[in-house]
This record gives structure tokens, sequence and C-alpha cells, in this order.
């Protein structure tokens, strides 16, 4: 039974109809009637609907029966329901081009007696018509009153989820825009995408934060109208979540916001304050800083999209809570771990070790060129402010030293600072022209890259292969420049001392004039 009307084959069969003769278009007794109009004029096809049953004694037509050919075409143009027509009065009969055009789009021609009254029609079928909608009108403020009800009393998407499942008798399943199941019923139900299964979008603030997706193929009008309900009351429930979680994510932000600015005076409170925003004192932290060519403005740009993303994923299954903050024109990543005892590293024998984070980073870089990134050592909440700056200090370092590379570590330039940080600047320059001023000077005259290459071959403990990898150069090249580097220097590269010198004279130079 359909709730929006009746069919053509249940309008025939009230006893207001038994006098009634279907003549063709049989194979169209399922259309729906919602509506009943008279035809006396001869441009009503302008004011049809869809499921319009048409009432007329051909009097429009009587001067042009092609008028009753044309009114099936706009019918069935229309999705309407049918015609019911007394011939005899102004028409001889009914036309056969008519009867085969209904027979054609399967609309239904049905005659009427003569002495049949419209409003006999109209009446009993109208009065069909507005019970069965009635039913559907209450039972829509049924659902709409529970599914809301299970939102304002903070049930949950999940309840919600069930309920909707148990009313349409289909399995169901609401998904975010990347895919991820943010609920389902049953619940825990694997979702696979099917063209055979229908869906509709869920929309917040003008914006689709996901589908609802129904397994179910076939729907009637009541399933259709529960469906619409449910997606109303899961945009409230996502909005609920939405608000929940974009005001957690402003206290995140403006907490780690004062990590980046001060650092904390008391651990303790820092602690707690942590603590209240969802962050373990436990875990560990490293702070990560990407820049780019171009200074990022906020969480909207396309890599802070992807990072926030490959975040979201790595921390489900680390089981911690990252952080990523657009500061300065750079993306700053705070990224937790959980520390693991000495007795679980044993046991495990190397077995599902925790992938570190700057391997994780590194293999992401390779979606990006322009992208660069230092890491800073690993530390508490607490001294996430110091981990900040040696982070900055291996991507400034770092970079001026290997332009070639995206990933540096502070460990990696910590020594470097050190000595720029505690060695008078005169002297050290004194000292570094003495030692490589010959090999500067000629790569400023001849455009060679000496220097670079000392410090890369010094960098790799000497070696020809990892160096040309650095330098994307060949091996025998690498060979004849480093010959030239100890003809020009006078230096021996086996003495641990000249090697020691001359790493950090290469890399001194190389830092200051990049």
């Amino acid at each position: 039974m359909s709730l929006k009307g009746l069919t053509v084959r249940e309008m025939l069969e009230l006893p207001v109809m038994q006098n009634a003769k279907l003549i063709s278009g049989e194979k169209g007794l399922d259309r729906i009637v919602q509506y009943i109009d008279i035809w006396e004029v001869p441009d009503i096809g302008s004011w049809l609907r869809e499921g319009e049953m048409v009432l007329t004694a051909g009097y429009p037509a009587r001067d042009n029966l092609s008028l009753l050919t044309d009114m099936i075409e706009q019918l069935a143009k229309v999705n309407g329901a049918g015609i019911a027509i007394k011939p005899e009065r102004f028409i001889p009969r009914i036309p056969q081009e008519m009867i085969d055009k209904s027979n054609l789009y399967h609309v239904p021609i049905i005659q009427l007696p003569v002495r049949m009254a419209y409003i006999d029609i109209t009446y009993n079928v109208m009065e069909q018509i507005l019970n069965r909608q009635a039913v559907l009108l209450k039972r829509a403020e049924e659902v709409n009153k529970a599914l809301t009800g299970l939102v304002l009393n903070n049930k949950g998407i999940q309840v919600v989820a069930d309920s909707v499942s148990q009313l349409i008798e289909s399995r169901i399943w609401i998904v975010d825009k990347t895919g991820g199941v943010l609920a389902s019923s049953p619940e825990g139900s694997p979702y696979v995408p099917s063209d055979s299964h229908r869906q509709w979008e869920v929309n917040v603030d003008n914006k689709m934060l996901g589908k609802f997706v129904v397994e179910k193929r076939k729907l009637d009008e009541l399933d259709l109208m529960l469906i619409e309900q449910a997606r109303l009351v899961f945009s409230l429930e996502l909005m609920r979540e939405k608000i929940a979680f974009d005001t957690e994510s402003r206290l995140r932000g403006t907490f780690f916001e004062e990590l980046l600015l001060n650092p904390p005076a008391d651990e303790r409170i820092t602690a707690s304050k942590g603590l209240q925003l969802g962050l373990s004192p436990s875990w560990l932290w490293e702070v990560a800083v990407i820049e780019a060519d171009e200074p990022f403005y906020n969480e909207d740009s396309p890599i802070a999209e992807t990072i926030q993303s490959l975040l979201a994923e790595e921390s489900a299954v680390r089981k911690v809570r990252p952080q990523l903050q657009i500061h300065g024109g750079k993306i700053v990543l705070f990224l937790p771990s959980v520390p693991s005892s000495g007795a679980e590293s044993r046991q495990d024998n190397g077995k599902g070790r925790q992938t570190p984070w700057n391997e994780k980073m590194q293999s992401w870089l390779q979606q990006w060129d322009s992208v660069r990134i230092g890491i800073g050592r690993q530390v508490r909440l607490f001294e996430t402010n110091r981990s900040y700056h040696e982070a900055r200090t291996a991507v400034s370092i770092g970079f001026r030293l290997n332009r070639r590379r995206q990933l540096f570590l502070y460990s990696e330039v910590e020594m470097l600072q050190m000595l720029l940080d505690s060695t008078d600047e005169t002297w050290l320059s004194r000292f570094v022209d003495e030692r490589i001023g010959k090999l500067a000077e000629h790569d400023r005259e001849n455009g060679t890259n000496y220097v670079s290459t000392l410090y890369h071959y010094l960098a790799t403990g000497g070696s020809l292969n990892e160096t040309s990898n650095r330098m994307y150069i060949h091996r025998n090249s690498v060979n004849y420049r480093i010959d030239r580097i100890k003809t020009m220097t006078g230096l021996d590269l086996n003495s641990a001392q000249s090697r020691f010198e001359l790493y950090l004279c290469s890399a001194y130079y190389l830092v200051n004039h990049a």
C-alpha cells in the first residue's frame, strides 16, 4: 500500500467505481493517484502534476479529438496517474489513437458511466488519499519526536543508528568524507561501498560531513520519510559532536600555543592541564617544524589538511593525540609516543616495534618536494618548548648543510649548534679560513663545489658511494675532487684530527654561506 495515495488499481476497486471500465493502459494500474482534477478547458496541460487523475467529459476536445491524444502524452510526461472519461455526450467515442498512446505510455484510460457525478469520485478518492497521508504525517511526527529525543538526551550516534536501522529494517552506516565509519547498525558492521546501496548526504553548516548509507534497496514512502527524518537527526548529532570537537580543539590549540610562546613555570600544572585535555602525563613528545618555500597561513592548506588526516590515522594506531598548529607561517606538530618499558622491548625482540615518528614523517614527505622538516628531541610535555626550538634549529642548519634532504634531526646538528653558540665568531672565522679558505676561494672563482664535497665526504665517514648519492654525481667525480682537495689544502685526511677540524670548518662555512 502506498502512503502517498491510491494506485489506479485500488481506485477502481472502490465501491463508487464499480460501474467504471478500464479501456486501456493496463500496465499503468500501479501508477499513484495523489490528486484529482477536472478537465473542462483546453490548456489544462500546463497545470498537470505528478500523480494527477484527470476527469473529463471531453468538452474541450469536442471539435478537436487530437487534444485527447495530447493529454495522454502530457500525463506521461509529468508521471500523471491517468484519465477517466465520459464519452457519448460531447465526443462520439474514445479515439483509437488515444487508446494506442495509452497502451504505449502505460497511462490508464477509464470509461465512466454518463450519469456518474464527479463529486462522488472526488470525495471518495480524496478521502482515501488524505487518510493515508494523515497516517504518514502522524508516523513522521512520532519518528521525529523519538529520534530527536535521543539526540537531546545525548544518547549518542550509535543509539540513533540502532533505532533508525530497526525502523527501516536494514543495515545502515554513517560514514565520513573519507569513507571512515562513524557509526553502523548492527554495530561493527564492515562497510564496503557498493552500487547496490542507497545513500544520502549528511550536512552541517552547509558542509557535507558524511553520508547516510542504507543497504536496503527497495524503499517505500514510509522508509523514505524515516530516512529524511534520520538525516536531520544525524545532522544534529554530528553538529553536537562537531561543536564539542571544535571547542576541545580550540582549548588544546590555546594550550599548545602557550607552550610554544612561553616555557611553563610549573611542570605539575602543565601536566594537570594536559590531562584535562586528554593528554597522558606519561607520554613523551617530539616537536616537528614543517616549512616550505611559501608560508602556511591556516590549517585549510592542502598540505596541512593531508598531514592532519595522516596524523588522525596514525594516532588511532598509537592510541595518542598529536596536535597540529600553524605558528609563524610554519606547521608545528606535537608528536606523542607511549614509552615502552625495557622488559617490553626485550620481549618484543624488535617485532611489532612502533615506527618512530621521524620514519613516518620521512615516508609522508615523498608527496611534497618543497617541504622540509626539523624534529627536536623527545621530551616531557613540560619541555616541548625546548624541543620546538631544537626542531627550528635542525631544519635551519640542516637545510643549509644539505639542500637535497627534507628531514633533519636536532641530534645531527647539536654539536655544530653548540660550537656556534660557544665560540668567538671572529676567532672561528679566522680558523675556518686557515683550514679551507683556499677551497672556498676556488669555489667562488670557478663555480666548483669542493667545500660541499668535503663536508659530505667527511659526514659519511669517507664513503665515496654515499657522497656521490648525496650530491648526485658519479663516484669517480667524488674521488677526483677529494684528490684535488688533498692537494690544495695539504692536509692528511687519514688523520683523525684533520678530519675532525675539516668537518667542523666545512659545516660552519656552509651554514654561514649557503
